[in-house]
């Protein structure tokens, strides 16, 4: 009972502070609505812990209750224990346990913003916007955050599995992976992709991501050398908003507004002006890639870059996240991170995307309606649901039998069983017709089954009508069997320059790790192909941001 005493006057005591700083800021109408909510939610507790049947333990019991509470919210409001304390730790270090992907909660239903370049979920193909509905074979639909990402990591050399709807495939996918030591390199490649124009390829907003870029401008690229620079931000899930506003110092004017946060404490509302002298000048023209996995601070620096007019922005929708974070430390095992403000563009384009919110009855939203906004040089601009780029290229879907083989680990196998049997892989990576029919050979031999939907239904019906005793086993499905043979012998054909291309990213990825698969398969990126052509097109690059001719 001592135990339950002093968590309940812990209780207590941080509802006195909250009501406190209410009071404070001069709420008074709140404050007493506060004070009646409190007392209420004290007596429940009390008489809960008096009266029911059953023990309760209380710090368990706390901890759920207050999950509760804060489900009503946002998705990234949550109470963290030490263990989920020290992951965010870990991850903000630059290094972490598990399979490798950002996730995200929408709806209930936890979702992939985006796979860590060459980590075991992005080697699957798990790919920005799957739904995990299952880890192993627990359900985690309604699961907080927090904890599907801790029961998704485990000991290094572990596997898990999980159950992914991905939208528009009709059957649930199933992929196991195993747990590695996953290390977030800045950086995943950069080099130059033709006369004089950079690629830069980011990954993340981990300590230290401005000075990398930094010091491969200035020492791989070469400053005096650079006329245009691509910045890659497709697949980045964001980081450390100090690291974001370093970037863009690195590329802005002294005095330009980068962001600025809206809160309803004072202390939440922030304006970030650049500071520093820019080491890539304006005479610099720049093109930024997002996808619909650039989120967070990778949508800041998007955003900037159209906002001032400062570059062009291609690709497609990004992701819609742009709610700050604060951390408040409550004991030595609980910490409360508390979503306190929204980002918002120079022209003062809210980022997040509008149905946030969790329950909105609980709420008083202020949320704007959908308004446009206006660039440095007067060019129109949407607000609210991420950033829409200047030009838009949607990623290739890729078709159901190149799923297969991403999902069944084939193109990462064959590569492997390819190396085995050559001395080396030629450079540049050309995967002809040899090639090809040797892979084409390897997944028949590995026992590759391609399905198509309805398919799988019918041998599903076949295998029912067989056990059906009114049928005596006799059930001839060959001839559509038949048909479905041809048929995936033309899907494959169909695909032959998907398939190609999964083959040269793994070879790539052998070859050279993540910058080598990067590097294999640049020439094939139909994004980066459009940014060039914009770049070294002076009057195209003039005509998109809005510059006249006087």
């Amino acid at each position: 009972m001592k135990a339950k005493r002093n968590l309940f006057y812990k209780i207590v005591g941080v509802s006195l502070v909250i009501v406190a700083l209410i009071f404070a800021i001069g709420q008074r109408d709140i404050y007493r609505e506060i004070e009646n909510s409190i007392s209420l939610y004290n007596q429940v507790y009390k008489q809960v812990f008096t009266n029911y049947v059953e023990p309760i333990k209380p710090e368990k019991y706390t901890e759920e209750s207050i999950n509760l509470m804060l489900e009503q919210l946002d998705p990234y409001t949550e109470l963290l224990n030490l263990e989920q304390r020290e992951s965010i730790d870990m991850m903000t270090e630059g290094e972490y346990g598990g399979v490798g992907m950002r996730i995200s909660k929408y709806n209930d239903t936890i979702t992939v913003i985006s796979p860590i370049d060459g980590s075991p979920a992005f080697r699957a193909g798990i790919r920005p916007g799957d739904q995990i509905l299952m880890i192993d074979t627990l359900n985690i639909v309604g699961m907080s955050l927090g904890e599907a990402a801790r029961k998704i990591r485990g000991k290094v050399g572990t596997k898990v599995k999980l159950i992914i709807r991905r939208p528009g495939v009709f059957e649930k996918m199933e992929y196991e992976l195993t747990r590695e030591k996953i290390q977030i390199h800045d950086i995943s490649y950069a080099g130059y992709v033709d006369e004089g124009v950079f690629y830069l390829r980011l990954s993340d907003f981990s300590r230290g991501a401005s000075r990398e870029i930094k010091e491969t401008l200035t020492k791989k690229a070469g400053i005096d050398n650079l006329k245009a620079l691509i910045l890659d931000l497709r697949g980045n899930p964001g980081g450390l908003l100090d690291e974001a506003i370093k970037v863009a110092e690195l590329f802005t004017d002294p005095g330009d507004t980068l962001l600025f946060t809206r809160g309803r404490v004072p202390t939440a509302n922030r304006y970030f002006i650049s500071r520093r002298k820019p080491i890539v000048g304006n005479s610099v023209k720049m093109a930024v890639l997002i996808d619909r996995g650039s989120a967070s601070a990778s949508e800041i620096i998007a955003g900037i870059v159209q906002d001032l007019d400062r570059g062009v922005v291609i690709g497609s929708r990004s992701f819609g996240k742009g709610l700050v974070q604060t951390v408040f430390k409550l004991d030595d095992k609980h910490t409360l991170k508390i979503t306190t403000a929204k980002y918002f563009t120079p022209s003062g384009r809210l980022i997040q995307k509008s149905d946030f919110i969790r329950n909105p009855e609980v709420i008083v939203s202020d949320i704007e309606e959908d308004s446009v906004f206006y660039s440095k040089n007067g060019r129109r601009l949407k607000s609210h649901g991420g950033i829409y780029p200047d030009i838009v290229i949607e990623g290739e879907r890729l078709a159901p039998i190149v799923q297969a083989l991403w999902r069944d680990n084939f193109f990462y196998s064959f590569a492997i069983n390819y190396m085995s049997k050559h001395e080396d892989i030629p450079e540049p990576i050309v995967v002809d017709d040899k090639m090809l029919k040797e892979f084409k050979e390897y997944v028949k031999e590995k026992g590759f089954d391609f399905q198509f939907d309805v398919e799988r239904t019918l041998r599903k019906v076949e295998e029912k009508l067989k056990s059906d005793e009114r049928f005596n086993g006799v059930v001839d499905f060959s001839k559509i069997y038949e048909k479905y043979r041809d048929m995936k012998e033309e899907e494959w054909n169909k695909n032959v320059e998907q398939i190609k291309l999964g083959i040269k990213a793994e070879l790539g990825m052998l070859k050279g790790g993540l910058a080598g698969r990067i590097k294999a398969t640049l020439s094939d990126d139909k994004v980066v192909a459009k940014a060039i052509e914009i770049l070294k097109d002076e009057i195209s690059y003039a005509n998109i941001l809005g510059y006249r001719n006087e």
